[in-house]
């Protein structure tokens, strides 16, 4: 990954950085059992409506485990048993029912790797507080061809024990807890990046903290970029121009930018096989591997 010579700085080209987290809640229409199945691209039962999710032909989902804090039952690895149970523990009709956090995975990283990285993420911040997680790893492919990887977390909003689903912990809804998380994930990344060699970074600050002059751009979902790729109007827009490469991946905004290799920066390792540290100490347990 090369760096940049402008005047006597060098910087690091920047990997992208997303990290964001709601409430799926019945007030909204939601399920637990149809968020679960969409994510994990499997088949659920949900025992409330009386029907199946089927999102099984759904492409991309590359990894799918249930990780469970210590003193949590043991048949809550399988998924359609824990989310039963959540909506089982909520009698209200505008019910909150689960968290889910969601981040981009550095597409610098292979699938091995990224996946370790998420799972060592989901066990310290999550599942080490108590939290049951449903992690789902996509590793879809852009209209460009380029990856995609991103991970989906499903999270409990109740304490557990043995004998299942307690009262809801508000201390998780506190915002200096996801401005924490949000934090803690670019440092995670960074650090796992730079154990690599890999000379790429993400930063969880805005545009304008990080003393970058550009405006945030709008979000295009995939449907819409399409749309633009082929000439038709998007909301009410002619044309979409999308960012040139270096600039959506949040490189430093200089048009005539040369870039070049910092003397000491080191060559591009070759793909290396890591052994995430959570492994054998999370209570968790692929439900599905693809």
């Amino acid at each position: 990954m090369p760096t940049c010579d402008f005047g006597r700085i060098w910087c690091v080209a920047m990997a992208i950085y997303h990290f964001s987290a709601k409430i799926i809640s019945r007030a909204a229409g939601s399920s637990a059992l149809a968020a679960a199945a969409y994510r994990s691209a499997s088949r659920l039962h949900d025992e409330r409506l009386g029907r199946h999710h089927d999102f099984s032909n759904k492409a991309g989902v590359v990894h799918s485990e249930v990780m469970l804090p210590d003193g949590a039952p043991e048949e809550w690895h399988d998924r359609e048993k824990l989310w039963n149970a959540v909506e089982a523990a909520e009698l209200r009709k505008d019910a909150q029912l689960a968290r889910e956090i969601e981040f981009a995975i550095p597409r610098e990283l292979d699938q091995s790797e990224g996946i370790c990285l998420a799972r060592d993420f989901v066990e310290r911040e999550f599942v080490a507080r108590g939290m049951v997680a449903d992690l789902n790893v996509h590793w879809d492919v852009a209209p460009d061809g380029s990856p995609k990887p991103h991970a989906h977390v499903m999270l409990g909003l109740r304490a557990v024990s043995d004998e299942g689903f307690g009262a809801k912990v508000r201390d998780w809804n506190r915002t200096e807890l996801l401005t924490h998380w949000r934090e803690a994930w670019a440092e995670h990344v960074n650090r796992r990046l730079a154990e690599l060699d890999i000379d790429a970074r993400i930063d969880h600050r805005s545009l304008e903290a990080q003393g970058i002059d550009l405006e945030p751009q709008h979000k295009i979902g995939p449907a819409a970029s399409r749309m633009a790729l082929e000439g038709m109007t998007v909301n009410g827009w002619k044309s979409i121009t999308p960012l040139p490469a270096p600039m959506a991946r949040r490189s430093l905004p200089i048009p005539a930018l040369r870039l070049t290799r910092s003397p000491t920066a080191k060559p591009h390792s070759p793909p290396v096989t890591l052994r995430c540290s959570c492994i054998g100490t999370a209570k968790g347990r692929i439900s599905s591997t693809r």
